[in-house]
């Protein structure tokens, strides 16, 4: 290969494996869409596999390194992975990291007040994120809403159904969620945009990627946002600021330099819990969309500041090395009223009061290194891929209660609680300080046994440690060698159509505790999952995987039992003979030029050993579709699109005055719209209709005996400039 060309990254079609080459000075970025590379008498045309999605207007995913670390196309990879592009989050106009999550396949959410949402897979909480591959776990029970991040500064999410305690050392069956953050483009290239919407909702973004030397080696991007508007519950206003700025550099060594940072505030007035969902009496409450349970002076507060430095050595032989650091530093607050209980049907009278005061500071360190490339055994070429990782998370939760036991509450009726004055603050004090230490040694290898036949094979090495002092109680908690192994075999049925089966272990820490408010041992087990993934057309993708998990030390809430001296805890027990059993599948791409597809339908259904069903809030049924269509000819400036997603009934049994009922809901549909008209090169507009129907749904069903209505109608439209 001449000296001015790099090795950039295999791309793998129809069972094909080629090498892309660009020359030094280009942008791995640069490369998009279908096309053809000339390079002297070298052709190559295929149907390009980089990451990037940003510069292909496409719902096709690319190559992934989430499950494996192994660039493998999706084709390739023995797992369920779907990725949301960048293309489906602007038809959609999907502005945060949850709205991504509910749109993508097999995830469900689960509300449980104004700002700490959850998701699930396959039966089961999602509990590992990363970013940019760098593992970020997240806190349950201190969520306070960091799993709300803004959706501007990232190119897709890539979710992979699952175990894949392989990269993430946490065994979790239910899915990995990894943000890939935006890169800078190969040339110059700005954007604007003012969005507004119902509720008074305003966005302004600015987006600006500039070269930073004449021969484009160095590049810098910045990405600034503000979202801000009220709400259709009453008394509740949601601000976000986020700030990105990020700096790539090629060196003429084949080293590739990106430092970034990112700045995430959210900031909530009226911050609060659901509604009650029973009266005094035991009947059922009938409150309108608008119902809250919060105060004026109430309010939520996420702070969050991210740097990072990512660097990539690419050898002549094809070989990638790969050092990534990251720091986070995260501070939350939390000031509100919680009432409980039931109110008296026609006074509004009796419910329950708990003031706090949360303050809270969060620092956590990720470091990553790999190598992965090719190598030849036995005349065929293989890929091997390993790896070390090492992260670090120090959380400091204080919390302050009325000094005076706080004022009155008054009344609660219609779904308005009466005004209530802020108790005077005493003093604050540690409930949560703890030290999380994660670290593990992995290794993974693509056999390539015959030209049908591939075998992934892998293997971690964990170690976990907590320090916590946990409400002036000292806790030590450590696990370590923990082995996780990885087997799956690929075979190639023809060029279009390929079939796989794989085995994962499991091996999950939770936050749940017993009674004694001693954390529960790890969640161990299984996975196993057989599927056939098709190319169906050039840009059409086609996925059906059956799957299998099986657990033992599963957590289990033990009824009216409370985390002794924490009566606003719930207190869990293990379980051992956990299942869960299901399929998924899924369409995605292209059907036509200029027709865009994202259609799945998950079925999971989790057991304990007893055969009774397990984590209902979880829908056992979903079903997503979104398409959208450029037209063609004279009205070809216009895009139009539309969607629903269906989920099953879920439901749980809540505590109600006359003893526990079940409460849920049944199965619903939402459906969506949406329209972009190009006025220019430049200029365009696009609107976006959410719940078309209205439908009215509960979000949040029995947490604490309350629910959370999904929002109702609304509109969005934005004016987007491109410099």
């Amino acid at each position: 290969m001449p000296s001015k060309y790099r090795y950039l990254s295999s791309v793998r079609h129809a069972g094909c494996l080629g090498l892309v080459v660009v020359p030094l000075l280009s942008s791995p970025q640069a490369l998009a869409g279908d096309e053809v590379i000339q390079l002297g008498t070298v052709e190559i045309t295929s149907r390009e596999l980089a990451a990037d999605s940003e510069q292909r207007s496409s719902y096709a995913p690319g190559a992934s390194t989430t499950a494996t670390s192994l660039p493998l196309s999706i084709k390739e990879t023995p797992q369920a992975v779907s990725v949301v592009t960048h293309q489906q989050i602007e038809d959609q106009a999907l502005g945060t990291s949850g709205d991504i999550l509910q749109q993508a396949p097999g995830v469900s959410m689960t509300r449980r007040d104004s700002n700490r949402v959850s998701f699930s897979a396959r039966g089961y909480g999602i509990k590992t994120y990363q970013f940019d591959g760098l593992l970020t776990p997240i806190q349950g029970f201190w969520n306070f809403g960091d799993t709300e991040w803004d959706s501007a500064i990232y190119d897709r999410i890539e979710v992979v159904r699952g175990a894949t305690g392989l990269l993430t050392g946490a065994g979790d069956p239910s899915a990995s969620v990894n943000f890939i953050r935006k890169k800078p483009l190969p040339e110059f290239a700005a954007n604007a945009s003012v969005g507004v919407g119902r509720w008074d909702k305003q966005r302004i973004t600015a987006d600006v990627s500039t070269p930073l030397s004449e021969d484009g080696r160095t590049a810098a991007r910045v990405i600034a946002v503000r979202d801000t508007g009220d709400s259709y519950v009453h008394n509740l206003r949601d601000e976000r600021e986020t700030y990105y700025g990020i700096i790539n550099t090629q060196l003429a060594t084949g080293t590739e330099i990106s430092l970034g940072v990112e700045y995430q505030h959210n900031q909530t007035d009226g911050s609060g819990a659901g509604f009650p969902l029973f009266h005094a009496d035991g009947g059922r409450t009938d409150f309108d969309r608008s119902a809250a349970n919060n105060t004026d002076w109430s309010g939520f507060f996420n702070e969050t500041t991210r740097g990072f430095v990512d660097i990539n050595h690419f050898l002549d032989n094809g070989w990638r090395l790969r050092a990534a650091y990251s720091y986070d530093d995260g501070n939350y607050g939390l000031n509100y009223l919680f009432r409980g209980g039931y109110p008296d049907r026609q006074t509004g009278e009796g419910m329950t009061k708990y003031f706090a005061n949360y303050r809270g500071h969060r620092s956590r360190q990720d470091l990553h290194f790999t190598a992965e490339g090719p190598f030849e055994l036995f005349g065929r070429e293989h890929e091997l891929a390993v790896g070390w990782m090492r992260m670090e998370d120090d959380l400091d939760m204080t919390v302050a209660l009325p000094a005076d036991g706080g004022p009155d509450i008054g009344r609660y009726l219609n779904g308005r609680g009466d005004a209530v004055d802020e108790p005077a603050w005493g003093q604050f004090n540690s409930n949560d300080d703890s030290k999380l230490v994660q670290s593990g040694a992995y290794a993974v290898t693509r056999l390539s046994v015959a030209d049908p036949l591939h075998l992934v094979l892998g293997m971690r090495l964990s170690n976990w440690d907590l320090e916590q002092v946990y409400y002036g109680e000292e806790r030590d908690y450590s696990y370590s060698n923990e082995l996780t192994p990885y087997a799956g075999v690929v075979y190639d049925i023809n060029d279009r159509v390929s079939t796989y089966v794989s085995y994962t272990e499991i091996f999950q820490t939770q936050n749940n505790r017993d009674p004694d408010g001693d954390l529960l041992d790890p969640v161990t087990g299984r996975n196993y999952e057989l599927g056939v993934k098709a190319t169906l057309a050039e840009q059409l993708d086609g996925n059906l995987a059956l799957f299998r998990s099986e657990q033992d030390n599963l957590a289990e809430a033990i009824p009216d039992v409370p985390v002794q001296g924490r009566p606003d805890t719930q207190a869990y027990r293990p379980v051992d003979g956990g299942t869960v059993e299901g399929v998924e599948a899924e369409l995605v791409g292209r059907l036509a030029p200029g027709w865009s597809l994202s259609a799945s339908y998950t079925l999971a259904t989790a057991r304990d050993a007893d055969d009774e069903r397990v984590n209902t809030l979880h829908p056992r049924q979903q079903f997503k579709l979104f398409t959208a269509y450029q037209l063609q000819g004279d009205w070809r400036a216009l895009r139009v699109g539309g969607g629903a997603r269906w989920q099953s009934e879920v439901f749980t049994r809540a505590n109600n005055p006359n003893g526990k009922v079940r409460v849920g809901q049944g199965s619903y549909v939402v459906a969506d719209l949406m329209a972009r008209y190009t006025f220019s090169d430049q200029l365009s507009a696009q609107l976006n209709v959410n719940n078309l129907f209205d439908r009215e749904y509960l979000e949040q069903v029995g947490f604490y005996n309350q629910g959370w209505w999904g929002e109702p109608r609304n509109l969005q439209l934005a004016l987007n400039y491109d410099f």
